[in-house]
Formats: structure tokens, C-alpha cells, sequence
């Protein structure tokens, strides 16, 4: 008898990350060229006299909320982690776990900026994540946690449910099988003994293909908000009476993803030029025969678990495991970085007042931790940039989309 599962697994190069989100405009931002990378050359060692400034300006506390996550993390290891290579050095969970220590004490201790700079280029080394163009350039996206108004029970109002994850989606960790696909995952589901695609968002949607199953889990006013909850891959559920809950990553069917408004704008409902998220919406409201043909056509569909609001300021999971920090913590290919990894990232990013209005562009440096993973961050040339929840940070998450560079920190072996 052949074994699928195996066949599968030497065919393939990579699949879908743990969460859904997806690239949204062009794959490269103007100055990148886009360049196939080896593994091992996705990490270079920086010269001391290339390193940046580590000046940080922004509010610490998050950061020390981060890191201090990150230790959670990687206490929770049950077993040794396969070492990654950055440059010639082998790096470990033991080393990423000491160099999140002692950035904290730097942290902490550090009367100004100029003392910080020092202290972390005393203490570390520093690493640049190649880019896509061999020279450094990263693709920053950006993305955050909605608040969506919802029902728990189906209503008039409320039609469009959001499901719990399938008892017969099967995941399959492919680093289990052979360490060259590291971090990454393949699900489907069992057919006669063979492993096939699990139903896409046609079966499920618009032919019931999980009626009766029980996994509703709430239920939204529109396709729309539903379909960013998907994309987004979690966030916050506001019920009719004011209550917040969190619908939480459970799962995908790690399908081709196709955005929805590059659908509307393929099949020619609108012009791409002046394209907003609203004007999608109303589109769909005034042709409602047309919603049908441009949702099924992002194939990838997403499960939820749901989880009591205790924290205001606390993410959903990431993929390490643990909550995720606004303005903090980043997406990044696993295949090629740690989780938990410190970095430090330096992009022109949307420069957003709280209230969620735009005032421009600003050049942004900040310390951020190696938290989590999209379905479309792989690659040395891509980073998706966490930016917590409500109306700063869904503006931000739209606007943000250019290239920048990304250093990862690691303590010397002479200070360990």
C-alpha cells in the first residue's frame, strides 16, 4: 500500500503557516527585487562598523510585557529544540532564553538611550535578515486584532457563523518527518486512506458542507467581517450586550488564499485606484448576486476557538504559544528564524494618532520579539508587524507596507 501522508511530504517545499494572514498589495515595494535566498544565507553576521543605533523611543513597558512572555515561553519547552544557524554560529533555545534575559536587565538598568546602545552592542551580536533582494531590503506588513460585533445565538441580524475546528481536520507536522521542513505544517483530511485537501470556502459556505456537525461557535452580520476575521486570524467579538469575547485561532484548511477585494477588482465589480475597505463593503451590499463568486474565490478557510476578554491590553496566541504584544511582537518565517528570537526592526511606517487618523509617514525603530507566523511570511524578504487592537491599529495595519531591515540579537558566547 502506498503511504500518502509521506508522499506527500517529499513533494512538498512548503505550506501554509499557523495563521492566515496574506499579503494584500504587490510582492515587492519599489527598490526590491525579488531573489530566490538559500536557507543558509538568510541570517548574515552585521560588522561592528554597520550596526545600527538601537535608539527606542517608544513606551518600555510593552516591551518588558514581551520579553517577559518570551522566558514563559521558553520555560514551557518540554524537550530540545533543533538549533538554527545564525552565520556560523548554532543557536539554541537555551541561547535565545539567556539573550532575552539579559536584554531585560539591559532594559531595566539602562539610565537613557545612549546607555542602552552601548550595553547591547557590548553584550551581543548582531545578525541582519538577508531580504529578498540579497542586500537587507524586508517587506514590513502589518497586521491587528478586530473587534467585530457578533451574536452567540443566530438571529436575522446576525446569519453568517464562524465554526470551531472539524474533528477530521488532520495536521500534520512535517519537521516530524524530515528537519529540512522546519516549521512547517500540512492539514487536510483523511479519504480512504489517503490524505486530500480539506473542503474550501465554497463547500463550507455556500454548500453547507458543515451543516449539522454542531460547530458554530458565533455568528456575524456580514460575509465581509467575517472573511477579515478569517484573514486576520483572531480577534475580538462584541455581543449585543456590550460584552467583549475573543475568537481565537484554532486552525485553516491551508488552501490558496485570495483576498477578497483583489477578487472584486479581478472580476471587475471595482477599479483597484482608490479601492477602500468600505467601498468593498458596500459593493457587496449593493450586488449581493455577486458575493458568491468573489468569496470562494479565497479558498482558504479559517477555525476559531472562543476565550473570555480578561485582559484589554493581552493579544491573542501567537505561535509560540503565548499572548502577543502590540506594537511588539512580529511574524516571521520559522523555517529560517526561532521563536522567541529578540530583533530589532527600522521602517518608514503610517504615523496614526490614537483616535485611528492618519498624519503621514514616520521612520520607526523599535526592539520587537519573534513571536509568530503567517501564511504568507516566508522567506527572508517578509515581516508582518503585530499591531494590537482598535482603531490605531487598524489603520496602521492597513497603511503599513514597505521595506525597512531586521536585525536579530543573540548574547556573545563570551558573555554566556
Amino acid at each position: 500500500m502506498k503511504k500518502p501522508i509521506i508522499a506527500l511530504l517529499m513533494l512538498l517545499t512548503g505550506c501554509a503557516g499557523v495563521k492566515n494572514r496574506q499579503e494584500t498589495a504587490g510582492g515587492c515595494p519599489p527598490g526590491c527585487v525579488p531573489a530566490k535566498i538559500e536557507a543558509a544565507a538568510a541570517l548574515l553576521p552585521v560588522s561592528p562598523e554597520n550596526i545600527p543605533s538601537f535608539a527606542d523611543a517608544d513606551d518600555k513597558k510593552p516591551l518588558l510585557k514581551a520579553a517577559a512572555l518570551n522566558l514563559e515561553y521558553f520555560r514551557s519547552l518540554k524537550s530540545p529544540s533543533i538549533p538554527y544557524s545564525f552565520g556560523s554560529r548554532k543557536i539554541t533555545a537555551e541561547t535565545l532564553a539567556a539573550s532575552t534575559s539579559e536584554f531585560m536587565k539591559i532594559v531595566l538598568e539602562a539610565k537613557d538611550q545612549a546607555e542602552l546602545d552601548r550595553r547591547v552592542k557590548e553584550r551581543f551580536d548582531v545578525y541582519q535578515l538577508a531580504g529578498r533582494d540579497s542586500t537587507g531590503t524586508v517587506v514590513f506588513s502589518s497586521y491587528y486584532e478586530p473587534t467585530l460585533p457578533a451574536s452567540l445565538v443566530k438571529t436575522r441580524e446576525y446569519p453568517y457563523p464562524i465554526y470551531a475546528k472539524p474533528d477530521d481536520l488532520v495536521t500534520v507536522n512535517l519537521e516530524d518527518f524530515n528537519e529540512k521542513f522546519k516549521g512547517e505544517k500540512l492539514t487536510g483530511r483523511l479519504k480512504q486512506n489517503a490524505l486530500v485537501p480539506y473542503l474550501a470556502r465554497e463547500e463550507i459556505d455556500f454548500e453547507n458542507g458543515l451543516k449539522g456537525k454542531g460547530l458554530e461557535l458565533a455568528w456575524l452580520k456580514d460575509r465581509a467581517d467575517v472573511m477579515d476575521l478569517h484573514i486576520e486570524g483572531s480577534g475580538r467579538l462584541q455581543l449585543p450586550d456590550g460584552r467583549f469575547i475573543k475568537a481565537l485561532f484554532a486552525a485553516t484548511n491551508s488552501l490558496k488564499f485570495k483576498g477578497w477585494l483583489t477578487a472584486l477588482v479581478e472580476m471587475g465589480g471595482l477599479p483597484r485606484e482608490g479601492l477602500t475597505h468600505e467601498k468593498g463593503k458596500q459593493y457587496l451590499v449593493e450586488h449581493p448576486e455577486k458575493e458568491r463568486a468573489i468569496m470562494s474565490q479565497n479558498r482558504r478557510y479559517t477555525f476559531f476557538r472562543l476565550e473570555e476578554l480578561t485582559d484589554p491590553d493581552e493579544g491573542p496566541d501567537g505561535t509560540y504559544g503565548f499572548p502577543l504584544t502590540g506594537w511588539r511582537s512580529i511574524a516571521i518565517d520559522n523555517a529560517l528564524i526561532p521563536m522567541g528570537a529578540l530583533a530589532f526592526m527600522s521602517v518608514n511606517t503610517p504615523d496614526v494618532d490614537e483616535k485611528g487618523v492618519l498624519l503621514g509617514r514616520k521612520q520607526d525603530a523599535r526592539f520587537v520579539f519573534c513571536q509568530d507566523t503567517g501564511g504568507a511570511i516566508k522567506g527572508p524578504g517578509r515581516v508582518d508587524f503585530f499591531s494590537g487592537n482598535g482603531g490605531k491599529a487598524r489603520t496602521f495595519a492597513f497603511k503599513l507596507w514597505d521595506p525597512g531591515v531586521l536585525y536579530l540579537l543573540v548574547l556573545k558566547e563570551s558573555v554566556r
